[in-house]
């Protein structure tokens, strides 16, 4: 589930959650990405340092893939607090997870609603595992001016190895699901795999 930053307008000025009565209090916006090897604690580690600072804790997505934990988070960064200081506390943080961290600045403007007008599909890839799966749907979609907004691949590990891709893709409102369906079944002819599109129904929080 996506969490999304709420704001509300009060005498045609808009507070964002963390603000207070007399008005807004200066915050540095950032994104922290972090990656390594699962064990347990490390979302309640990352969250008592960012408590620690002060942060307000804006939109997050975290997944465990293999074993490595891999998680990326959008915050809010008080005055009293610089990035370089957060960056020197994660360090240790990096010593005790085992984990890589990275943290940036982000623009009043990157945490825009990041909605996008088109229209939304879930496009699935199935077949006999080979190079240039990804490589040669993605191609396709970019070619269409379609959007990847979320990708998860899977490959078993049989004997027989079978690749599955699932994408979550927003196109042009000008492209019609009959040429979006028809241009990705040649490519997927020539890959040798099966391909499936639904209409995604998008709900609101």
């Amino acid at each position: 589930m996506r969490t999304k930053l709420v704001s509300f307008t009060f005498c045609g000025k808009s507070l964002n959650p963390g603000c207070g009565a007399a008005g807004r209090f200066m915050t540095t916006n950032i994104v922290l990405t972090g990656v390594g090897r699962d064990r347990v604690g490390i979302v309640a580690e990352i969250s008592q340092v960012l408590y620690e600072f002060g942060c307000n804790l804006l939109d997050s997505s975290m997944t465990l893939l293999r074993g490595e934990f891999a998680v990326i988070l959008m915050a809010q960064l008080p005055e009293s607090h610089s990035i370089d200081e957060l960056r020197q506390r994660l360090q240790k943080t990096d010593a005790l997870l085992g984990m890589n961290f990275f943290v940036r600045e982000l623009s009043d403007d990157s945490l825009g609603d990041d909605t996008d007008e088109g229209t939304p599909y879930i496009v699935s890839v199935y077949g006999a595992d080979r190079p240039g799966i990804v490589a040669g749907i993605t191609k396709e979609l970019a070619r269409l001016g379609a959007n990847i907004t979320d990708v998860e691949t899977k490959r078993t590990s049989s004997a027989k190895s079978i690749f599955m891709m699932v994408l979550e893709v927003c196109t042009p409102k000008e492209l019609s699901e009959s040429k979006l369906r028809a241009q990705l079944e040649s490519a997927s002819k020539q890959l040798g795999v099966d391909m499936s599109i639904q209409a995604l129904e998008v709900v609101e929080l």
